[in-house]
């Protein structure tokens, strides 16, 4: 039994360290968009590459960017005064203005005494924001809002009643749409009639409105510069 327990220290030794370091390194590769050069459009989606379940993924995420504003919370977790698990409750309320109360209640109170004053002086956080597959197709949103915003949603909601009822999944829906059509330029690539190609500009620099349209079009409105390496490699 007690090689058991030494085993177990050793290893409980190792996953600490291995969480500070995994921080560091993830810091480092967010801030150089690291990501990218591996050929994936996110840090969330590169940490989930790695096997980890989206739930890990998103707390690394969100602690290691709340460390770079608040550089004292990586400092305290690698020297092990605050935990992950506490780290996480106050991440989303964490300021460098508010950091000398929130690093020292982290540091002194247990998980579940976070929590509850957490959400006594942070109500609307109080929510934690989570999504689950209920069914291949079909999503579990959960989240928090402000009844400010519940009034907007209820008020789209009546207009579009309007011509038949809706629920708020297909009022979201209606908004999600309307927002992807003025804002994205892949959609607006799709609306738009080809463009006439306009005279050569001498200057290499300027891309030319028919070419972006083109090549946005084309390749879906995403870098295709990892695509061709990844190609290259396999071919040698």
């Amino acid at each position: 039994m007690k090689t058991l327990h030494e085993r177990a220290v050793a290893l409980v030794k190792t996953y600490l360290r291995a969480e500070t370091e995994l921080l560091s390194v993830l810091q480092e590769i967010d801030l150089c968009k690291g990501y990218r050069d591996l050929g994936f459009k996110s840090l969330f989606d590169y940490v989930r590459s790695l096997g980890l379940s989206e739930n890990v993924a998103y707390n690394f995420i969100t602690i290691s960017r709340k460390s770079v504003q608040v550089p004292a919370l990586k400092e305290m977790i690698q020297d092990r005064e605050i935990s992950l698990s506490n780290a996480k409750v106050i991440v989303s309320i964490l300021t460098p203005e508010n950091q000398d109360k929130w690093l020292q209640a982290a540091a002194q109170l247990p998980k579940r005494e976070l929590e509850k004053i957490v959400a006594k002086e942070f109500p609307e956080k109080s929510v934690k924001e989570t999504t689950r597959y209920v069914g291949e197709e079909r999503v579990e949103l959960k989240l928090g809002i402000s009844e400010a915003l519940l009034k907007k949603l209820k008020r789209i909601q009546d207009l579009e009643s309007r011509k038949a009822a809706v629920s708020l999944e297909q009022t979201l829906e209606v908004m999600a749409d309307l927002y992807l059509q003025k804002n994205d330029p892949l959609e607006k690539a799709k609306r738009s009639k080809p463009l006439a190609p306009a005279r050569v500009n001498k200057n290499p620099r300027v891309i030319s409105a028919y070419l972006n349209h083109a090549v946005q079009k084309r390749d879906q409105a995403q870098c295709t510069h990892q695509q061709q390496l990844l190609h290259h490699n396999e071919l040698f």
